[in-house]
């Protein structure tokens, strides 16, 4: 009762035939062929093509008792390659000598590029425009601060350029040399494009130069990235000592809002001479929402009276609760209300 079909095993493409990608060239069961150059095999040990290219049937000397098909890239090809050559490999590239086809594949995308392109342009363009109006700003502030440049252009794409590169987290040094570099080559790629002359280029090149040390030493930006005038490091050192005496003094005589209010008011300014770590770990000190113990006094446990209410406890003091390790027990303790910002 075998009269099952036969399962078509055998070879499906011969010596010198093409195949495309993924075409079955041999149907087997059990490796009586092997898988040679740019072959896969199945689970069921069918031989495939993994590159267009011509089928060769040969035999390898480092596996002599092993028969192979491989796939040629090249139909005058022979395999194997040789042991120590390169293997052959297709990088997908043809020439195209049709202009219009080869405008049409330099525009094509892939679908997800496709479906994305609309957001990416509006980006872009968002991009494009915040960067002009920083342009004009820069442009301002320059007449402002009377900073003379021989081209205003040049000097506002380094701002701009400067800017990015400090909101990525370069150091200054790094972002000033890589803002100037950047201008640098766009100008020559432009000025090899133009075929313009090498002593025009040299003489631009050196305008570059002299337009970036100009703004390095006239102006400077602040942890928050605003564009202001130039601070040397001994200028703020200076004003940080000055702000921490300040802050000091209005932190130990803190009494009513108003107190606090000034106590905020001292780090308006503070972003053009602080960094911004600096900044942060003075606004945790002296604007800390509770004092410790040790700087705004300790707490006291509350003994209750009866002729004490709830109201003459607030005004002097804030009682709050707390457990007690060593009795096991909670007790009301009281603070000095200067030791709360928000209590004040």
């Amino acid at each position: 009762m075998k009269d099952s079909a036969g399962r078509r095993l055998g070879p499906k493409k011969y010596n010198g035939q093409e195949v495309k990608t993924g075409q079955i060239i041999m149907r087997q069961r059990g490796t009586k062929f092997f898988p040679g150059e740019y072959v896969g095999i199945g689970k069921d040990h069918t031989l495939f093509a993994l590159e267009p290219g011509f089928v060769k049937y040969y035999l390898d000397p480092f596996h002599p008792k092993r028969k192979f098909i491989g796939v040629s890239l090249s139909r005058d090809a022979t395999l194997p390659t040789n042991h120590f050559d390169p293997t052959p490999r297709r990088f997908g590239h043809t020439l195209l000598d049709n202009a219009k086809a080869a405008e049409k594949e330099e525009g094509a995308l892939h679908r997800k590029e496709y479906l994305a392109s609309e957001g990416i342009k509006k980006e872009m363009d968002a991009r494009r425009e915040r960067r002009t109006t920083l342009k004009k700003e820069y442009a301002k502030l320059l007449k402002k601060l009377k900073i003379d440049v021989s081209e205003t252009d040049i000097a506002t794409d380094y701002l701009v350029r400067l800017r990015s590169c400090l909101r990525n987290g370069f150091l200054l040094g790094d972002a000033q040399f890589y803002s100037k570099r950047y201008i640098e080559m766009e100008y020559q790629l432009r000025a090899e494009k133009e075929n313009l002359d090498s002593a025009l280029i040299g003489s631009k090149l050196e305008e570059i130069e002299a337009i970036t040390s100009l703004l390095n030493s006239s102006v400077s930006f602040s942890n928050k990235f605003d564009l202001g005038s130039f601070m040397s490091e001994s200028e703020k050192l200076e004003a940080r000592a000055d702000l921490v005496k300040q802050l000091k003094e209005v932190r130990s005589n803190l009494s009513n809002k108003k107190d606090v209010k000034k106590l905020r008011g001292l780090f308006d300014g503070a972003s053009k001479y602080l960094s911004l770590s600096d900044e942060v770990h003075l606004r945790r000190i002296y604007l800390k929402p509770i004092l410790p113990e040790s700087l705004g006094g300790e707490s006291q446990v509350v003994k209750p009276r009866e002729n004490d209410t709830a109201k003459s406890k607030s005004k002097k003091s804030v009682v709050f609760k707390r457990f007690n390790y060593e009795t096991s027990k909670i007790e009301e303790l009281s603070r000095d209300k200067r030791a709360f910002l928000s209590k004040l």
